[in-house]
Protein backbone atom coordinates (compact mmCIF):
# COMPACT_ATOMS: atom_id res chain seq x y z
CA UNK A 1 0.00 0.00 0.00
CA UNK A 2 2.83 2.40 0.90
CA UNK A 3 4.49 1.78 -2.47
CA UNK A 4 1.22 2.44 -4.29
CA UNK A 5 0.75 5.67 -2.34
CA UNK A 6 4.27 6.81 -3.18
CA UNK A 7 3.70 5.92 -6.82
CA UNK A 8 0.48 7.93 -6.85
CA UNK A 9 2.16 10.92 -5.18
CA UNK A 10 5.08 10.77 -7.62
CA UNK A 11 2.77 10.53 -10.62
CA UNK A 12 0.61 13.38 -9.36
CA UNK A 13 3.70 15.53 -8.80
CA UNK A 14 4.99 14.82 -12.31
CA UNK A 15 1.68 15.66 -13.98
CA UNK A 16 1.30 18.78 -11.86
CA UNK A 17 4.72 19.87 -13.05
CA UNK A 18 3.71 19.15 -16.63
CA UNK A 19 0.52 21.21 -16.33
CA UNK A 20 2.50 24.06 -14.77
CA UNK A 21 4.97 23.85 -17.65
CA UNK A 22 2.20 24.08 -20.24
CA UNK A 23 0.71 27.02 -18.34
CA UNK A 24 4.07 28.77 -18.54
CA UNK A 25 4.03 28.08 -22.28
CA UNK A 26 0.69 29.84 -22.62
CA UNK A 27 2.05 32.76 -20.59
CA UNK A 28 5.07 33.08 -22.88
CA UNK A 29 2.92 32.87 -26.00
CA UNK A 30 0.08 35.20 -25.10
CA UNK A 31 1.23 37.71 -22.51
CA UNK A 32 3.01 40.88 -23.72
CA UNK A 33 6.81 40.63 -23.67
CA UNK A 34 7.11 43.58 -21.28
CA UNK A 35 5.20 41.51 -18.72
CA UNK A 36 6.78 38.11 -19.43
CA UNK A 37 10.24 39.46 -18.59
CA UNK A 38 9.51 40.52 -14.99
CA UNK A 39 7.49 37.34 -14.35
CA UNK A 40 10.42 35.24 -15.54
CA UNK A 41 12.83 37.14 -13.28
CA UNK A 42 10.47 36.70 -10.33
CA UNK A 43 10.25 32.94 -10.93
CA UNK A 44 14.05 32.72 -11.06
CA UNK A 45 14.37 34.57 -7.75
CA UNK A 46 11.64 32.41 -6.20
CA UNK A 47 13.43 29.23 -7.30
CA UNK A 48 16.67 30.54 -5.76
CA UNK A 49 14.92 31.16 -2.45
CA UNK A 50 13.02 27.88 -2.12
CA UNK A 51 15.45 25.43 -3.78
CA UNK A 52 18.05 25.15 -1.03
CA UNK A 53 19.71 22.03 -2.47
CA UNK A 54 20.07 23.48 -5.97
CA UNK A 55 21.17 26.81 -4.49
CA UNK A 56 23.99 25.03 -2.65
CA UNK A 57 25.13 23.28 -5.84
CA UNK A 58 25.09 26.45 -7.96
CA UNK A 59 26.85 28.46 -5.25
CA UNK A 60 29.56 25.79 -5.18
CA UNK A 61 29.84 25.95 -8.97
CA UNK A 62 30.33 29.72 -8.88
CA UNK A 63 32.94 29.36 -6.13
CA UNK A 64 34.97 26.96 -8.31
CA UNK A 65 34.70 29.13 -11.40
CA UNK A 66 35.40 32.40 -9.56
CA UNK A 67 37.65 31.46 -6.61
CA UNK A 68 38.77 35.08 -6.27
CA UNK A 69 35.22 36.37 -5.70
CA UNK A 70 33.89 37.29 -2.26
CA UNK A 71 31.06 35.30 -0.69
CA UNK A 72 28.65 38.14 -1.44
CA UNK A 73 29.71 38.17 -5.11
CA UNK A 74 29.29 34.38 -5.22
CA UNK A 75 25.73 34.67 -3.91
CA UNK A 76 24.91 37.30 -6.54
CA UNK A 77 26.32 35.07 -9.28
CA UNK A 78 24.25 32.14 -8.01
CA UNK A 79 21.10 34.27 -7.96
CA UNK A 80 21.76 35.44 -11.52
CA UNK A 81 22.23 31.79 -12.52
CA UNK A 82 18.72 30.95 -11.35
CA UNK A 83 17.31 33.98 -13.17
CA UNK A 84 19.13 33.04 -16.37
CA UNK A 85 17.86 29.48 -16.07
CA UNK A 86 14.30 30.80 -15.85
CA UNK A 87 15.03 32.85 -18.95
CA UNK A 88 16.32 29.74 -20.69
CA UNK A 89 12.94 28.05 -20.14
CA UNK A 90 11.16 31.18 -21.33
CA UNK A 91 13.23 31.07 -24.53
CA UNK A 92 12.64 27.35 -24.90
CA UNK A 93 8.88 27.74 -24.59
CA UNK A 94 8.88 30.67 -26.99
CA UNK A 95 10.19 28.29 -29.68
CA UNK A 96 6.62 26.96 -29.92
CA UNK A 97 5.55 30.30 -31.42
CA UNK A 98 8.63 31.33 -33.40
CA UNK A 99 9.05 31.30 -37.15
CA UNK A 100 12.24 30.84 -39.15
CA UNK A 101 12.38 34.59 -39.80
CA UNK A 102 12.29 35.33 -36.05
CA UNK A 103 15.31 33.16 -35.39
CA UNK A 104 17.27 34.02 -38.51
CA UNK A 105 16.77 37.78 -38.57
CA UNK A 106 15.72 38.85 -35.08
CA UNK A 107 17.02 36.61 -32.30
CA UNK A 108 20.16 34.65 -33.20
CA UNK A 109 23.43 36.25 -34.27
CA UNK A 110 25.56 33.47 -35.81
CA UNK A 111 29.34 33.32 -35.66
CA UNK A 112 31.48 30.77 -37.48
CA UNK A 113 28.64 28.92 -39.18
CA UNK A 114 30.74 28.43 -42.31
CA UNK A 115 32.23 25.49 -40.42
CA UNK A 116 29.02 23.53 -41.05
CA UNK A 117 29.34 23.58 -44.84
CA UNK A 118 33.11 23.12 -44.74
CA UNK A 119 32.96 20.02 -42.54
CA UNK A 120 29.95 18.49 -44.29
CA UNK A 121 31.98 18.54 -47.50
CA UNK A 122 34.19 15.88 -45.89
CA UNK A 123 31.18 13.54 -45.78
CA UNK A 124 31.64 12.23 -42.23
CA UNK A 125 28.90 14.18 -40.50
CA UNK A 126 29.39 16.57 -37.60
CA UNK A 127 29.30 16.07 -33.83
CA UNK A 128 28.14 19.32 -32.22
CA UNK A 129 29.36 19.28 -28.62
CA UNK A 130 27.54 21.68 -26.30
CA UNK A 131 27.65 22.51 -22.62
CA UNK A 132 24.40 23.26 -20.77
CA UNK A 133 24.89 26.93 -21.53
CA UNK A 134 22.72 29.76 -22.78
CA UNK A 135 19.56 29.20 -24.85
CA UNK A 136 20.98 26.39 -26.97
CA UNK A 137 17.61 25.46 -28.48
CA UNK A 138 17.58 28.78 -30.36
CA UNK A 139 20.98 28.06 -31.87
CA UNK A 140 19.70 24.56 -32.62
CA UNK A 141 16.74 26.12 -34.39
CA UNK A 142 19.06 28.23 -36.52
CA UNK A 143 20.88 25.05 -37.60
CA UNK A 144 17.85 22.78 -37.80
CA UNK A 145 15.84 25.11 -40.02
CA UNK A 146 18.67 25.14 -42.59
CA UNK A 147 20.12 21.62 -42.51
CA UNK A 148 17.71 18.74 -43.18
CA UNK A 149 19.51 16.11 -41.08
CA UNK A 150 20.01 17.70 -37.69
CA UNK A 151 19.46 15.61 -34.59
CA UNK A 152 19.90 15.98 -30.84
CA UNK A 153 20.11 13.31 -28.18
CA UNK A 154 17.64 13.99 -25.34
CA UNK A 155 16.64 12.35 -22.07
CA UNK A 156 13.26 10.61 -22.01
CA UNK A 157 11.36 12.80 -19.56
CA UNK A 158 8.51 11.85 -17.27
CA UNK A 159 5.57 11.97 -17.50
CA UNK A 160 5.24 10.91 -21.17
CA UNK A 161 3.26 14.04 -22.19
CA UNK A 162 6.20 16.17 -21.02
CA UNK A 163 8.61 14.27 -23.26
CA UNK A 164 6.20 14.43 -26.21
CA UNK A 165 5.79 18.18 -25.74
CA UNK A 166 9.57 18.78 -25.62
CA UNK A 167 10.05 16.61 -28.70
CA UNK A 168 7.29 18.32 -30.68
CA UNK A 169 8.58 21.77 -29.77
CA UNK A 170 12.08 20.91 -30.95
CA UNK A 171 10.77 19.33 -34.14
CA UNK A 172 9.09 22.65 -34.90
CA UNK A 173 12.61 24.07 -34.83
CA UNK A 174 13.89 21.49 -37.29
CA UNK A 175 15.60 19.43 -34.58
CA UNK A 176 15.04 15.69 -34.75
CA UNK A 177 15.20 13.95 -31.37
CA UNK A 178 17.09 10.75 -30.62
CA UNK A 179 15.81 9.42 -27.27
CA UNK A 180 18.43 8.37 -24.74
CA UNK A 181 17.91 4.60 -24.56
CA UNK A 182 19.50 1.33 -25.65
CA UNK A 183 19.24 2.29 -29.36
CA UNK A 184 20.83 5.73 -29.05
CA UNK A 185 24.30 4.82 -30.26
CA UNK A 186 22.98 2.95 -33.30
CA UNK A 187 20.86 5.92 -34.37
CA UNK A 188 23.69 8.43 -33.79
CA UNK A 189 26.08 6.34 -35.88
CA UNK A 190 23.45 6.07 -38.60
CA UNK A 191 23.03 9.85 -38.75
CA UNK A 192 26.77 10.52 -38.85
CA UNK A 193 27.40 7.89 -41.52
CA UNK A 194 24.66 9.59 -43.54
CA UNK A 195 26.61 12.88 -43.27
CA UNK A 196 24.13 14.36 -40.81
CA UNK A 197 24.66 16.53 -37.75
CA UNK A 198 24.25 15.24 -34.19
CA UNK A 199 24.09 17.54 -31.16
CA UNK A 200 25.37 16.16 -27.82
CA UNK A 201 25.19 18.01 -24.51
CA UNK A 202 28.54 16.92 -23.14
CA UNK A 203 29.35 18.47 -19.76
CA UNK A 204 27.43 15.99 -17.59
CA UNK A 205 27.06 12.21 -17.64
CA UNK A 206 23.36 11.34 -17.84
CA UNK A 207 23.67 7.68 -18.81
CA UNK A 208 26.41 5.35 -19.90
CA UNK A 209 30.12 5.75 -19.35
CA UNK A 210 32.08 8.78 -18.28
CA UNK A 211 35.75 9.67 -18.34
CA UNK A 212 37.54 11.70 -15.69
CA UNK A 213 38.79 15.15 -16.67
CA UNK A 214 40.15 18.15 -14.84
CA UNK A 215 37.55 20.90 -14.89
CA UNK A 216 37.96 24.22 -13.11
CA UNK A 217 40.58 22.70 -10.83
CA UNK A 218 38.54 19.65 -9.79
CA UNK A 219 37.93 16.12 -11.06
CA UNK A 220 34.70 15.57 -12.99
CA UNK A 221 33.29 12.86 -15.26
CA UNK A 222 32.36 13.89 -18.79
CA UNK A 223 30.51 11.71 -21.34
CA UNK A 224 32.72 9.61 -23.60
CA UNK A 225 30.33 9.93 -26.57
CA UNK A 226 31.82 12.83 -28.57
CA UNK A 227 35.43 11.63 -28.36
CA UNK A 228 34.61 7.96 -28.94
CA UNK A 229 32.44 8.71 -31.98
CA UNK A 230 35.13 10.98 -33.43
CA UNK A 231 37.81 8.34 -32.92
CA UNK A 232 35.82 5.43 -34.31
CA UNK A 233 34.02 7.20 -37.20
CA UNK A 234 36.38 10.05 -38.05
CA UNK A 235 33.57 12.58 -37.56
CA UNK A 236 34.72 16.06 -36.49
CA UNK A 237 33.80 17.48 -33.08
CA UNK A 238 32.49 21.04 -33.38
CA UNK A 239 32.23 22.79 -29.99
CA UNK A 240 29.41 25.37 -29.95
CA UNK A 241 27.62 27.56 -27.46
CA UNK A 242 24.99 30.30 -27.31
CA UNK A 243 25.37 33.31 -25.04
CA UNK A 244 22.82 36.08 -24.45
CA UNK A 245 24.11 39.61 -24.92
CA UNK A 246 22.02 42.75 -25.09
CA UNK A 247 18.77 40.91 -25.75
CA UNK A 248 20.23 38.83 -28.60
CA UNK A 249 21.49 35.25 -28.65
CA UNK A 250 24.98 34.95 -30.11
CA UNK A 251 25.67 31.46 -31.43
CA UNK A 252 29.37 30.57 -31.65
CA UNK A 253 30.44 27.64 -33.82
CA UNK A 254 33.86 26.00 -33.74
CA UNK A 255 36.64 25.80 -34.56
CA UNK A 256 36.69 21.99 -34.68
CA UNK A 257 38.47 20.17 -31.89
CA UNK A 258 41.88 18.83 -32.89
CA UNK A 259 41.19 15.16 -32.25
CA UNK A 260 44.18 12.96 -31.44
CA UNK A 261 44.09 9.33 -32.56
CA UNK A 262 47.00 7.09 -31.55
CA UNK A 263 45.33 3.67 -31.56
CA UNK A 264 45.04 3.57 -27.77
CA UNK A 265 41.29 4.14 -27.49
CA UNK A 266 41.16 4.58 -23.72
CA UNK A 267 43.97 7.13 -23.81
CA UNK A 268 42.55 8.94 -26.85
CA UNK A 269 39.08 9.26 -25.31
CA UNK A 270 40.52 10.80 -22.15
CA UNK A 271 42.87 13.20 -23.95
CA UNK A 272 40.25 14.46 -26.39
CA UNK A 273 37.55 14.78 -23.74
CA UNK A 274 40.00 16.80 -21.66
CA UNK A 275 40.51 19.10 -24.65
CA UNK A 276 36.75 19.57 -24.86
CA UNK A 277 36.59 20.36 -21.14
CA UNK A 278 39.17 23.14 -21.65
CA UNK A 279 37.05 24.64 -24.42
CA UNK A 280 34.01 24.54 -22.14
CA UNK A 281 35.96 26.36 -19.44
CA UNK A 282 36.56 29.20 -21.88
CA UNK A 283 32.86 29.29 -22.80
CA UNK A 284 31.70 29.33 -19.20
CA UNK A 285 34.20 31.92 -17.99
CA UNK A 286 32.69 34.50 -20.35
CA UNK A 287 29.56 34.52 -18.17
CA UNK A 288 29.33 31.78 -15.52
CA UNK A 289 25.71 32.69 -14.73
CA UNK A 290 24.58 31.35 -18.12
CA UNK A 291 25.90 27.85 -17.33
CA UNK A 292 22.85 25.79 -16.35
CA UNK A 293 24.32 23.14 -14.06
CA UNK A 294 22.10 22.22 -11.12
CA UNK A 295 23.46 18.73 -10.48
CA UNK A 296 26.75 17.88 -8.73
CA UNK A 297 29.34 16.95 -11.34
CA UNK A 298 32.60 17.17 -9.39
CA UNK A 299 33.64 13.94 -7.73
CA UNK A 300 34.39 15.45 -4.33
CA UNK A 301 30.84 16.88 -4.23
CA UNK A 302 29.19 13.58 -5.17
CA UNK A 303 31.17 11.72 -2.52
CA UNK A 304 30.04 14.03 0.32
Amino acid sequence: MAEKERSFVTTARLYTGYLGFRLMGLMVGYLPRWLVGPITTFLGILAYIISSGKRKIVTGNMRRIKPEASEWEIKILALKSFINYARYWRDFLSCYYLKFEDIYYRLVVPHGTAWFDKLLEEGKGIIIALPHYGSWDLEGGWVGLQYPSFWAVAEVLEPPPMYRFHTELRRRMGIGIIPLNENTVRKVVEVLQGNGIVCLLSDRVVAGSGVEVEFFGGKADFPVGPALLAIKLGAPILPCHTISKGGLHHGYVGPPLEVEVTGDTRRDVQVNTQKLARVYEEFILEDPTQWHMFQPIWKDEREN
